[in-house]
C-alpha cells in the first residue's frame, strides 16, 4: 500500500472489492428487475447540450426559443455538473450569432443547488461552482422547458480536468501513475469518489421528480495502455497505481509491480518509437514481446475498465431505483469510433445491459482532423512501422471504414457514411436494446485549417444518421458553438424526415 492510508480506507477498500469482485456484472445485477423495461422514451428526440453560461449570457427564454423554433429541439441536455468549464476558449474569435460568453477562468462544478445529505458519505461534498452563483439549472432551466413541451435531462460530465483538482478532496481521490505521481484524473476504485458520483444521481433525480425527466452521464477518460497509445482523449498517466488499485489487481491475482514494470518498459518503448528508431525486428514485433513478456500490461488494462464499467453499472443501477422510469444513458466518446484498442475493451454489449440510451460523438467534420491525427498517432507508437498514407488503407478495412488519405479527410473531414456506419455497429453491438443517438456535427471546433461545418453538412449527417435507423438525434458538441444557420438546416431536416414517418 502507498499514500495516506488508515484504518477508515481499509473498511471502504473492502466494500469496493466486495462489490467489484465481479466487476461490472455484479454492478449490474443491482439493476431493479424490468427497469429497462419500465422506461418511458420520447419518440425522435432531438437533443442539445447546453453549457450553463448560456443560461445567463443568452437569456433561458431566448435560448429555448432558438432552439426549439430553429433547430427543432425537443429534449434539452443540460449541464447539472460540468468538469470541462474552459471550452469557451475555444470558440476564440468565431463567436456564433448568439448570445454573449462572458468572463473566461470559469470553476468546474455543479450548477445547481445539492442537497448535502445525499454527499455524507463522502468527502467530495463542496463542489458547487463558483460562477452564476444565482443560477440554479434545475430550479430555472427546466420549468421553462417543461412549458414548451421539452424534456429536460441532468447531463452530469467529468472529464479530467485540474480545475477538478481545486475542488476540496478531489486531490486524494487523483489517481496515481505508474511513477508514483498524482494525476488530474479521479480514481474510480475510490470509494470518496464513487460516493460521489453516486450522490449526484441522487442529488438530481430524487428532489427533482416533477422537473427532470431523465439523466445522461459521461466521461472521456481511458485506460493505461490506451493512454499511452495516445491519440485524441488520451488522458495524462499510465495510471491507476493506488492503493485501491493495487489491493483490487492483487484480489485478482495480477502481480502488481509486474504489471507497473511492464508499463515502464512500454513507456520507455514509445518514445523510442515516437523517434522512429526502428528496432532490429521492427515496431509491432517489438510491442507484441512487452506484451508476452508482461501480461500483467492487459491485466491492468482490463482492471482499469472492468472498474469504469462497474462504475457506470452502479450509477445506473441507482438511477433505475429512484425513478426506473426515466431514461439513463451515457455520452460515448469519440474514440469507440477511432480506436480499435478502445473499442474493443469499451464493448457495446456491455454497456447495454445497464443504459436506456447512448449517444455516440460520430462528428465527421471534425472528426476527419481527429482521425488523421489518430492516424498519425498509431505510426508513432504500435504502427511505427508504416507512415500514415500506408497505414490509412489498412486501418480503413479494420474499422470497417471507405475514406480518402488522412491529408484529404483532415481539409474535407469525413463522409457521412462514418455517421451512418456508426449508428449501424451502436445498434448491432447493443443488440437493439438501447435508444441510439448519433451526435451531429454542428460546428464543433477543429484547426484553423481543417474542415468547419456547412449547412449542407449537417443535413448530410441527419440524413446519414437517421436513414441508418438512430432513435434520435444530438446537436454537438456545444449549442454555444454553433452558427444558427447549421442548426436551422438541422432543424429543417429532421422536420421533413420526421413528417414522413408514420
Amino acid at each position: 500500500m502507498t499514500g495516506d492510508f488508515d484504518r477508515r480506507d481499509m473498511v471502504k477498500l473492502f466494500g469496493v472489492l466486495s462489490a467489484g469482485l465481479g466487476a461490472a456484472d455484479a454492478a449490474a445485477a443491482q439493476v431493479p428487475s424490468g427497469a429497462g423495461a419500465a422506461t418511458i422514451h420520447r419518440k425522435n428526440v432531438v437533443g442539445v447540450q447546453v453549457k450553463p453560461w448560456v443560461w445567463t449570457g443568452e437569456g433561458i427564454d431566448s435560448a429555448l426559443d432558438t432552439l426549439q423554433q430553429k433547430a427543432n429541439v425537443n429534449t434539452v441536455f443540460c449541464y447539472t455538473f460540468d468538469g470541462d468549464p474552459n471550452r469557451i476558449s475555444q470558440v476564440g474569435a468565431n463567436l456564433p450569432d448568439h448570445g454573449v460568453l462572458g468572463p473566461g477562468g470559469r470553476t468546474s462544478g455543479a450548477f445547481f443547488d445539492y442537497d448535502p445529505k445525499y454527499f455524507r458519505d463522502t468527502s467530495l461534498n463542496q463542489f458547487r461552482s463558483h460562477d452564476d452563483p444565482g443560477l440554479d439549472v434545475i430550479r430555472d432551466v427546466a420549468p421553462k422547458a417543461k412549458v414548451r413541451g421539452m424534456d429536460f435531462f441532468g447531463w452530469d460530465y467529468n472529464n479530467a480536468f485540474p480545475s477538478m483538482m481545486r475542488w476540496p478532496g478531489y486531490t486524494k481521490v487523483a489517481e496515481i501513475d505508474v511513477y508514483g505521481k498524482s494525476t488530474t484524473s479521479a480514481c474510480f476504485n475510490h470509494p470518496d469518489y464513487r460516493a460521489h458520483l453516486l450522490g449526484k444521481v441522487r442529488a438530481t433525480l430524487e428532489p427533482h421528480a416533477d422537473l427532470v425527466a431523465g439523466f445522461m452521464w459521461g466521461c472521456e477518460r481511458m485506460g493505461p495502455l490506451d493512454n499511452l497509445i495516445g491519440g485524441i482523449f488520451a488522458t495524462s498517466g499510465i495510471s491507476c497505481f493506488c492503493s485501491f488499485c493495487a489491493a483490487k489487481g492483487k484480489m485478482r491475482g495480477i502481480a502488481v509491480e509486474r504489471a507497473r514494470a511492464g508499463y515502464v518498459k512500454l513507456d520507455q518503448y514509445f518514445r523510442i518509437a515516437a523517434r522512429h528508431e526502428r528496432p532490429a525486428d521492427g515496431f509491432f514485433v517489438s510491442f507484441m514481446r512487452i506484451l508476452l513478456e508482461y501480461p500483467e500490461v492487459l491485466a491492468w488494462h482490463a482492471l482499469w475498465t472492468d472498474s469504469y464499467h462497474e462504475v457506470r453499472a452502479q450509477l445506473y443501477a441507482t438511477a433505475k431505483t429512484i425513478a426506473p422510469q426515466k431514461p439513463f444513458g451515457f455520452h460515448m466518446m469519440q474514440n469507440i469510433t477511432f480506436s480499435p484498442f478502445y473499442s474493443a475493451i469499451d464493448d457495446y454489449a456491455k454497456v447495454a445491459a445497464t443504459a436506456d440510451f447512448l449517444k455516440i460523438a460520430c462528428y465527421n467534420n471534425a472528426g476527419g482532423p481527429r482521425m488523421s491525427r489518430f492516424i498519425e498517432q498509431l505510426c508513432n507508437t504500435v504502427f511505427a512501422d508504416a507512415a500514415p498514407d500506408e497505414l490509412a488503407p489498412v486501418y480503413y478495412k479494420m474499422m470497417g471504414y471507405e475514406q480518402d488519405a488522412p491529408a484529404k479527410i483532415r481539409a474535407n473531414g469525413l463522409d457521412p457514411s462514418y455517421v451512418a456506419h456508426e449508428t449501424r455497429r451502436a445498434a448491432t453491438g447493443t443488440g437493439g436494446k438501447v435508444k441510439i443517438y448519433p451526435g451531429i456535427d454542428v460546428d464543433v471546433p477543429s484547426g484553423a485549417g481543417d474542415k468547419h461545418t456547412t449547412p449542407g453538412d449537417v443535413r448530410a449527417a441527419v440524413k446519414a444518421a437517421l436513414g441508418a435507423g438512430a432513435d434520435g438525434i444530438v446537436w454537438a458538441r456545444e449549442y454555444h458553438e454553433m452558427w444558427l444557420a447549421n442548426l436551422a438546416a438541422g432543424g429543417e431536416t429532421v422536420r421533413e424526415i420526421f413528417a414522413q414517418k408514420p
